[in-house]
């Protein structure tokens, strides 16, 4: 299980500032096959989670900036996204799911 967190400086420098109470925590579960997205509401009560499988990833987009980079995951059914994570991060999530999809062999989970 790898876990990455949205960080401060990227936070500050790419103009989410209003997000530095709440950041984007990402989850990649390789055991179970899923990814989960997770970020405190803006009342600071709760946490609102968003959960894909390996199985509904279509796509995969880093974008990165001077600092930080931002993670786009597009699946079957909708979209998940978590911004300015640290790039060393971003990379490593990328790694774990072309690993997990080499695994699979033929039957390739994404392309």
């Amino acid at each position: 299980m790898f876990t990455a967190k949205s960080s401060f400086w990227a936070l500050i420098f790419n103009g989410k500032i209003f997000n530095i109470l709440n950041p984007w925590i990402i989850e990649v579960n390789d055991v179970e096959g899923t990814i989960t997205v997770k970020q405190r509401n803006w009342y600071l009560i709760g946490v609102d989670s968003q959960y894909i499988a390996f199985r509904f990833i279509r796509n995969i987009t880093i974008d990165e900036h001077l600092f930080g980079a931002d993670l786009f995951i597009k699946a079957i059914g909708g979209n998940v996204s978590a911004y300015c994570l640290r790039k060393k991060d971003a990379r490593k999530i990328r790694e774990i799911l072309n690993d997990y999809n080499k695994k699979r062999g033929k039957t390739l989970i994404f392309a």
